[in-house]
């Protein structure tokens, strides 16, 4: 229960300008898709990002749900 609100709160309050190319990323739960980790961005456009995951999946996810990975 206190990951989903803190999803929640990720969604709607925070601010993620701070993804650029080549950022390591985590994509939240949202009610569309569920929670991805270890995605690398390949390429953003306006709010969107073209993201990396595991396998070689290639998707469009949107700037509010990606977390950065901090090492």
């Amino acid at each position: 229960m206190i990951s989903l609100l803190a999803s929640l709160y990720h969604f709607f309050f925070s601010a993620s300008h701070n993804i650029a190319i080549n950022t390591r990323v985590n994509r939240i739960a949202t009610i569309d898709g569920s929670e991805k980790i270890d995605g690398l961005v390949m390429k953003v456009e306006g709010g969107r990002a073209r993201v990396c995951w595991n396998k070689g999946e290639k998707t469009q996810e949107d700037l509010r749900n990606l977390v950065t990975i901090v090492d």
